[in-house]
């Protein structure tokens, strides 16, 4: 159940960052229940992305279903107070409008190798809105608070859930930063996408994927400065909310979630500043 799915551990990981007494009252069967509702999640929320961006068919929707029936099955039963389903319900209902938002935004179209801009390009005026997909994986770790429920744990839920939006929001940012031509061709309009058609509407550049691909490798050079930053940006926020909830440098959602990502986005700028420097980029 837990093989290739890296939120499975979250449950156990932040209950680590709580007192010993505290850790204390969470029942092993109950820990083990959330690790088993992360993994219902997570198998479920990459079956709907995979339908939303047609790399699969429906038929495996059903399957997709069962799983996240399975998930809401276990948290209903666990019956805890009643401000956790209002953090939990709003997760839920977030995930349901990242999924609607996705299914209506505009594609981009190709005719004759050329790639048709949309007179509206997609906007994100939020990056933190990346997470909204990804972000009921958090419901794990904050069932814990709830199951606790100590007056001084309560008040981290809120900076819990914060924690993971920035977290996870850097997280779809960066896989957006490395599937960008892939979503390019395939037609989606991701945020990295969108900057790239944005560069070559403003710079009045025509996209031709046959006769000069050489363009959009160019254009994603131009942009992937300002992406790396954004990451950067975004896990400063995840590692001041860890700060916030008592979560320490050295817990594994820090080194699992957010320490690659700067790693990667350090690897990035030394890569970018060395072929902006050979290529002279001028479009």
């Amino acid at each position: 159940m837990k093989k290739n799915n890296p939120s499975y551990f979250w449950p156990l990981w932040f209950l680590s960052s709580l007192n010993k007494e505290d850790q204390a009252k969470i029942k092993p069967s109950t820990l083990k229940k959330l690790m088993k509702g992360q993994s219902y999640l997570w198998n479920a929320l990459n079956i709907y992305d995979d339908i939303l961006d047609g790399s699969s068919n429906a038929q495996k929707l059903p399957m997709a279903n069962k799983y996240f029936r399975n998930y809401l099955e276990i948290y209903y039963r666990l019956k805890l107070p009643n401000d956790f389903y209002k953090h939990f319900n709003s997760l839920l209902r977030d995930l349901e409008l990242a999924n609607q938002e996705e299914f209506n935004q505009s594609k981009l179209e190709t005719k004759n190798n050329l790639v048709k801009i949309p007179l509206k390009i997609p906007k994100f005026p939020s990056l933190e809105h990346l997470s909204r997909k990804s972000l009921a994986l958090s419901s794990g770790p904050l069932a814990l608070l709830y199951l606790v429920n100590s007056p001084e744990l309560l008040e981290r839920a809120s900076g819990s859930i914060s924690f993971f939006r920035y977290a996870l929001a850097a997280k779809q940012l960066s896989d957006d930063a490395q599937d960008w031509l892939e979503d390019f061709q395939s037609g989606a309009i991701t945020y990295p996408v969108s900057l790239i058609i944005k560069l070559a509407k403003e710079s009045k550049i025509k996209l031709n994927l046959e006769k000069r691909p050489e363009i959009i490798y160019l254009l994603f050079a131009k942009i992937a400065p300002k992406i790396s930053l954004e990451i950067k940006s975004l896990c400063l926020s995840a590692r001041q909310e860890a700060k916030n909830i008592n979560l320490e440098k050295n817990n594994q959602l820090i080194i699992k979630i957010i320490q690659p990502l700067e790693k990667a986005v350090s690897k990035a700028e030394k890569f970018n500043k060395l072929l902006t420097k050979k290529a002279n980029l001028a479009i």
